[in-house]
């Protein structure tokens, strides 16, 4: 199982980042606007994407998967926050 993880993490989260940023484009096309989901979705594709990179070396430093977990963490808190707080 760790190693399905470890081997499918970066596609998985390029779908899931792809198709958040879809329905995002589909909704504003009908003119309607699910504003954070595009940048969450893009978000995750990029976190999961460098973590996938360091976790498939041969010696991974877990110190900067935490820390680009971490980060990615606060930064889609935020967006939900700013998103929640600002309409």
């Amino acid at each position: 199982m760790k190693k399905m993880i470890k081997k499918y993490l970066g596609i998985v989260g390029f779908l899931l980042g792809m198709v958040g940023m879809i329905i995002t484009a589909i909704y504003k096309w009908n003119e309607t606007d699910i504003e954070p989901l595009g940048e969450i979705s893009f978000l995750f594709w990029i976190t999961t994407w460098n973590i996938s990179g360091e976790i498939n070396k041969k010696k991974p430093n877990m110190w900067w998967v935490y820390t680009v977990s971490i980060i990615s963490l606060a930064v889609i808190c935020a967006l939900i926050f700013v998103y929640i707080y600002k309409s």
